[in-house]
């Protein structure tokens, strides 16, 4: 074991995103109890589990405690721990590594709560940008490869950055879509030094030269199966919205939907036929309340939250709003208007807030009114 710096943000979040598996809850939640830093050093000067008393190791009905099994799960790796090592890796393939505390960490991974990824190892450049996840099937049908190439192709060239897991399938479809015109985001089950499928090798050379490769394991880690399933909430979570293109009923990209309406983010499905085995996921997902979209336009329409308004707007002159007026912003529908009330409700916020938090967004020049109805400006 190599002892990381515990004074360094980066040498921490490395060193946690080396320990744990990707989604660790009890990791978050000793994180978030005592700090990344002093919950890394307690980890690292930890006595032998089995040198511990009873009292400790049980609780009254003799059963093991949950933070006892998670440190069984932890010192194994902690003893083979090598920041540098890590880091060394990621410079043979020209990465970087982002940490929460970092200027370009992708604010939206923190709604993940206790699950949020330590760091983020990344080929490429993350850049800032509406983003949303189009996923599906890995063997997908042609009509589906196709709805996913053309919505991926039209919303990259409307600016919006196009999410998804690098796979077969529908994944592919929409990285190849939007390469045409724009950029994509690739999200890995392994570390960026083993891009897997090993067949997309062309695709994701292509993906790091205008967009990003990226994972939350260190480079060197292989994929797993049982990582993939855990890779899709981060699919989710960089995304200001996410869409199923097919999906059988047992499909994993159904998870990303169910993460990111977790989330509280916006999800839409295309529904097919009720006799396509591929389109029973997408068709019970809009039965259970996934709104159902057929192109850009519902798409676009589903990302209120983002709004036409900032996808031309250059990224420096985009404004800073607080919580409770950029809520506002958000719960303003994309198209039309709306009253004080209709917002409130879609907020779950006061009418006082939001006549105050209007004020604020007609001063700014970012909403218009007429009457007793607000719209976005356009």
């Amino acid at each position: 074991m190599r002892i990381p710096d515990l004074t360094s943000e980066k040498e921490v979040a490395c060193a946690w995103s080396a320990i744990v598996e990707p989604g660790d809850v009890a990791a978050g939640v000793l994180r978030e109890q005592m700090g990344s830093a002093a919950a890394l050093e307690w980890l690292l000067t930890q006595p032998d589990v089995e040198k511990l008393s009873p009292q400790i190791l049980f609780d009254e009905e003799g059963r093991e405690r949950p933070w006892v099994k998670a440190l069984k799960r932890w010192l194994p790796r902690v003893e083979d721990l090598d920041v540098q090592r890590d880091l060394d890796a990621l410079a043979r393939v020209e990465g970087t590594v982002l940490w929460p505390e970092h200027p370009a960490w992708p604010e939206g991974l923190n709604d993940l709560g206790l699950e949020a990824p330590a760091a983020l190892w990344v080929r490429g450049e993350l850049k800032a940008m509406p983003r949303v996840a189009i996923v599906g099937a890995r063997a997908s049908s042609s009509h589906g490869n196709s709805i996913a190439r053309d919505v991926a192709f039209e919303l990259a060239r409307k600016g919006v950055c196009v999410v998804s897991g690098g796979a077969f399938g529908i994944d592919a479809a929409a990285h190849v879509g939007a390469l045409k015109v724009g950029q994509t985001v690739a999200v890995m089950a392994g570390g960026v030094s083993y891009l897997y499928p090993a067949s997309h090798a062309g695709l994701f050379e292509q993906i790091e030269l205008s967009g990003a490769i990226v994972a939350e394991c260190p480079p060197d880690w292989r994929p797993a199966r049982w990582r993939f399933l855990s890779r899709n909430r981060l699919i989710a979570a960089l995304s200001q919205a996410s869409v199923v293109v097919e999906a059988s009923s047992r499909s994993g990209a159904l998870v990303t939907i169910r993460r990111a309406r977790e989330m509280g983010r916006p999800v839409g499905a295309f529904p097919g036929s009720v006799s396509s085995q591929m389109s029973a996921g997408c068709n019970e997902a809009i039965r259970e309340g996934v709104t159902l979209v057929t192109g850009v336009d519902d798409i676009l329409e589903l990302m209120s939250g983002i709004g036409d308004f900032l996808f031309d707007m250059p990224e420096g002159k985009k404004p800073r709003l607080d919580a409770d007026v950029q809520r506002i912003f958000d719960a303003l529908p994309a198209k039309g208007s709306a009253t004080v009330r209709w917002v409130a409700r879609a907020a779950g916020l006061g009418v006082d807030e939001v006549e105050q938090g209007m004020t604020t967004l007609l001063l700014k020049k970012l909403v218009t009114c007429e009457g007793d109805a607000f719209a976005r400006c356009r």
